[in-house]
């Protein structure tokens, strides 16, 4: 196996954890809209420990939602390779050293 078939290897086995992980968060993305549209439907003048459980749902919920995409996207880059991900894999140092034994 060259380098190169490798580098592809190990960006593409990534892909998928990154894809998986991205699943895993999506399937929790119900339950948390579900709780912050719960303190989300209170009233204006409400306590404010309930202020204080929809701001917590809502932040949750928007670094999940980033997770998500977050994951998407970096699963998307690192299948797709290029010369981008080879880099990462194998630095031009190593690509060098590599080239000359």
């Amino acid at each position: 196996m060259s380098r190169k078939d490798a580098v592809v290897l190990a960006s593409r086995t990534l892909a998928l954890l990154m894809a998986v992980w991205a699943l895993s968060e999506a399937s929790s993305l119900p339950g948390s809209a579900l709780s912050f549209l719960h303190y989300s439907n209170q009233e204006p003048g409400s306590p404010a420990a309930v202020q204080y459980w929809r701001h917590l749902h809502f932040v949750t919920l928007c670094f999940l939602v980033t997770r998500v995409i977050g994951f998407s996207f970096l699963s998307r880059w690192l299948y797709n390779g290029g010369s981008d991900v080879e880099h990462l894999f194998l630095p031009s140092e190593l690509q060098e050293r590599g080239d000359h034994n």
